[in-house]
């Protein structure tokens, strides 16, 4: 096998989830067109079908659409059997829905924004690796990749957003905790971490932009589109032997 040919998903089974948009639109395309049949979601629907429908003619992939909240376990079980019902199996899992519900100073965080945000980051992750994990460990194969982000590291400035940080500390911490659990079946758990993106979720930010851009030693924001290569590396054979890994794609923020 060629090097570019370990890049190839063809044959392959995604799932991403919170994909009608932002990077999990972006990813799920790139998935597609490294030739994986790519099962969307979103919170409707509507909106998993219409982003499935639109990629897939795009790039001539198949794909299909399932609503899901992440943070439901009935949800999730539903997405793992209508893409095992269409597609056979599932060989990659995107774990990339999430929130950043409000940014407010960590003492006026209400226990119920706590709640919502730590179910989808941090619970949301965790049912969709269950689900992916029961499919992939009899077959001996499979990966998964969860979403963190360089907040796990860091202090955000000026957002404060402090429950976020600690729902992606979360999430890497959960991600080489179950790659150690899951090496020895050959499915691989690994993370990705942005840094500031054009995302419908930064765009809620839009004041911070001109700080933000000063601490990113490239000087611009990423493309959500700019993800996809470390996803479809993550996803396929090229990284057989990576797993519990962090890739940080930063633009150089957590250097400074």
């Amino acid at each position: 096998m060629g090097v570019l040919d370990q890049f190839s998903l063809s044959g392959k089974v995604a799932i991403v989830t919170g994909s009608s948009r932002g990077f999990g639109r972006a990813t799920a395309k790139g998935l597609c067109e490294a030739g994986a049949s790519v099962v969307f979601t979103a919170t409707t629907q509507a909106a998993a079908e219409k982003a499935a429908q639109e990629i897939g003619q795009m790039t001539g992939a198949r794909t299909i659409g399932v609503k899901c909240l992440v943070q439901d376990p009935a949800d999730v079980q539903n997405l793992f059997a209508k893409a095992v019902e269409a597609f056979g199996t599932v060989d990659i899992l995107f774990n990339n829905a999430g929130i950043a519900n409000i940014a407010t100073d960590c003492v006026n965080l209400t226990p119920e924004q706590i709640r919502e945000l730590m179910d989808v980051n941090v619970n949301g992750t965790i049912f969709c690796a269950q689900e992916a994990a029961r499919i992939m460990i009899p077959k001996k194969k499979g990966s998964i990749i969860n979403m963190c982000s360089m907040s796990a590291h860091i202090y955000n400035v000026p957002q404060k957003v402090t429950h976020y940080a600690a729902s992606k500390g979360a999430v890497l911490s959960f991600t080489r905790t179950l790659a150690c659990e899951l090496a020895p079946h050959n499915v691989r758990v690994n993370c990705i971490s942005p840094g500031y993106h054009m995302t419908e979720m930064a765009l809620q930010w839009e004041d911070c932009h001109p700080i933000w851009m000063e601490r990113v030693p490239m000087g611009r924001f990423g493309d959500p589109y700019e993800l996809s290569g470390t996803v479809v590396y993550l996803a396929s054979d090229a990284s057989s032997y990576v797993t519990g890994a962090e890739i940080v794609v930063d633009g150089g923020y957590t250097l400074l």
